[in-house]
């Protein structure tokens, strides 16, 4: 979700789209914290280049920031809400990610590693998503001590 300033025109909207925000400021994590991080690779993903007016290592910081109107920030909907700021939906595109998930059969033996993995191939939402079974993995050194097949 986008926090901003109560008052800021995207507020009273309720949802925008990513490429409406190329000139909004925001107020951001420090670089390389987990969700800059991952804010960073959205924003590249769908090609915004955001003006970070400040970073900050807190999210109250971050959230008395957004407050006085310094810039809008991207975090989880929980935290807007707890803040009472506006919480703006933003629609982009999805990003793409890769699940890999690695066994030593086809198939799991552990009940509850079968359930996970006919969950998720139940469970996968787009186009272009898969499950595939890797096979047996390359468990252990090569040439070393193998764990029993099974």
């Amino acid at each position: 979700m986008l926090i901003t300033a109560p008052g800021h025109p995207p507020a009273s909207a309720g949802r925008t789209l990513i490429r409406d925000l190329a000139d909004e400021p925001f107020v951001d994590f420090r670089a390389g914290t987990g969700l800059e991080t991952a804010v960073r690779r959205l924003a590249d993903h769908c090609g915004l280049e955001r003006a970070i007016t400040c970073d900050v290592t807190q999210i109250r910081l971050l959230i008395d920031l957004v407050r006085a109107g310094i810039g809008g920030a991207t975090v989880p909907r929980r935290i807007g809400e707890e803040a009472g700021l506006p919480c703006i939906s933003v629609r982009q595109p999805d990003p793409g990610r890769t699940v890999v998930l690695v066994g030593r059969s086809p198939a799991p033996r552990n009940p509850a590693a079968g359930a996970l993995l006919e969950q998720l191939a139940d469970g996968r939402a787009g186009a272009g998503d898969a499950v595939r079974g890797a096979g047996p993995s390359a468990a252990g050194r090569p040439g070393g001590p193998r764990p029993p097949a099974g």
